[in-house]
């Protein structure tokens, strides 16, 4: 009985096949589509030609986006590890099929005589077609879509205000110095416990015996007494604030 069932499915899968390609693509499709509402990006190339050199960019490996340069200018996809792109594929062959690029012509699918066949926007790669920018792909049930600029133009430049307002955004703000650290921290009494311990009261007094805007009102504190009082008094304030 089960023989019979998969034999059953498997001759209604040919019907679909040859009657009507495109819904089997779209189903193929859908089912590629599926791990992306998990998070995964959708499959993709870009052919990128820069004067004499040719590369593609993709994220067929390992979903991770990377530049392929290759000297002849041919990049495999298939099953092999051992090629430029390596798929985890059951309906790809080792060998499925390549891109190739050539001067002055343009990016190819070229079909390697794989035994499901390549496709281009649902219609069978004979040998090899020309891809244009954003031709879909099919290799098994990997959907692939192509990307390719031919053109390309400078912008007008940024006006001045934005590019104010960028430059601005990027300046941070001078790190406060241990004389406006500990005055900040001085003057929020409302961080300060009712009953404050010996530092609050001798950092209280200290700072005001002696003239706040005088660089002398701290000059016998070594950095590493500094250090100790700031450490005890971010501690008091920490504590105040949890039982508050």
């Amino acid at each position: 009985m089960e023989l019979e069932k998969r034999l059953g499915l498997y001759q209604v899968f040919l019907r679909i096949y040859e009657h009507n390609r495109g819904l089997l693509d779209e189903i193929l499709q859908l089912e590629n589509s599926a791990p992306s509402s998990l998070g995964r990006a959708p499959a993709y190339v870009q052919g990128v030609v820069q004067g004499q050199q040719a590369y593609i960019v993709t994220n067929l490996l390992n979903g991770k986006t990377q530049r392929l340069f290759q000297p002849q200018k041919i990049w495999i996809i298939g099953r092999d590890r051992r090629i430029a792109l390596p798929v985890r594929d059951g309906w790809m062959s080792r060998r499925h099929a390549a891109i190739q690029y050539i001067h002055n012509e343009g990016f190819y699918l070229v079909d390697l005589n794989s035994t499901n066949g390549s496709f281009v926007n649902g219609e069978p790669v004979i040998k090899r077609v020309l891809l244009q920018d954003g031709d879909r792909i099919r290799l098994g049930s990997l959907a692939i879509t192509f990307f390719f600029g031919q053109t390309a133009q400078t912008v007008e430049p940024v006006p001045p205000e934005i590019l104010a307002q960028i430059n601005a955004s990027t300046v941070r703000p001078p790190a406060p110095t241990d004389r406006q650290m500990l005055t900040t921290f001085a003057d929020e009494d409302d961080y300060l416990s009712e009953k404050p311990d010996d530092t609050s009261l001798v950092l209280k007094a200290k700072l005001s015996s002696e003239d706040p805007t005088s660089p002398s009102s701290l000059p016998h504190l070594t950095a590493s007494e500094r250090s100790q009082i700031l450490d005890r008094f971010l501690s008091s304030r920490h504590t105040t604030i949890e039982k508050n």
